[in-house]
């Protein structure tokens, strides 16, 4: 544990870095020599009862800031994000943070404090060789057990995140968004598959991407009757519950077109 004086200068030289590399962008690069220090520090630090406030925030939004994708030229001769002993090490820290922090923190904390962790993520990626990829796939994307309920209702990361791309914080949805398109190799089909239509439609009309053809389709020809899909809202056909009652009479069906059309008016 760092004494308050250590960590005080610390948070300090943090917050520094931050605000010379945003206001002076040239004067970036002059830091990113300091990225596998920030990650070490990431690595082996405590996160704390609210893991976005205090040092852990000043760290991830320096983090954020800096050339991860080594875009000024090569600095180093192995990447800092993916170190030997485990390529995962780093990932695996700042997924289990971002865990932490969406069970805690109202979506009001995460629009103001949030959006740094996920550019990393969205960065790290980027740049990530394919073994660290699949491994970020499939702690942020919706596994098989998520697709028991229509995508987003579990209590999984995944779920929470995808919860959080429809409330009305722009920055939070608009990163979460971007991020499980990242996440899909950046392709429309494989991204509506992911996540089901209902959470890609708001995104890639946003971003002028037409609909895939296959969006609206309930399975394709690799799907078996277990695992196919519905394309809307992402769950299982198989776990969709099944309507045992008798079927509706004419004017039953009747009314409930009216009703449907009365709600599509408004």
């Amino acid at each position: 544990p760092l004494s308050q004086m250590d960590e005080l200068a610390l948070s300090d030289t943090l917050k520094l870095v931050y605000n010379i590399s945003k206001i002076f962008p040239d004067l970036g690069p002059e830091f990113s020599p300091s990225i596998p220090h920030i990650l070490k520090i990431i690595c082996r630090i405590d996160i704390p009862a609210k893991p976005l406030d205090g040092l852990v925030g000043g760290l991830l939004n320096t983090l954020s800031i800096l050339d991860l994708e080594e875009k000024k030229g090569k600095i180093f001769e192995s990447s800092p994000l993916f170190p030997a002993f485990d390529n995962n090490c780093n990932v695996d820290k700042l997924v289990s943070i971002l865990d932490q922090a969406t069970s805690i923190y109202s979506p009001t904390e995460l629009e103001a404090n949030a959006v740094p962790l996920l550019y990393s993520l969205i960065a790290i990626y980027e740049v990530a060789p394919d073994g660290p990829r699949k491994h970020m796939q499939s702690l942020l994307l919706p596994e098989d057990t998520d697709r028991s309920l229509p995508i987003g209702q579990s209590d999984t990361l995944s779920s929470r995140l995808l919860k959080l791309s429809t409330t009305h914080f722009a920055n939070l949805k608009v990163t979460i968004s971007e991020l499980m398109f990242v996440l899909s190799g950046k392709d429309a089909e494989k991204l509506t598959k992911n996540i089901g239509y209902g959470f890609a439609a708001g995104f890639l009309a946003a971003r002028g991407i037409e609909m895939p053809q296959s969006a609206t389709e309930a399975s394709s020809a690799k799907d078996g009757p277990d695992t196919a899909r519905n394309p809307i809202t992402g769950q299982r056909w198989a776990a969709e519950p099944q309507d045992t009652g008798p079927p509706m009479t004419m004017e039953e069906k009747e009314r409930e077109a009216e009703r449907l059309f009365v709600l599509f008016e408004r």
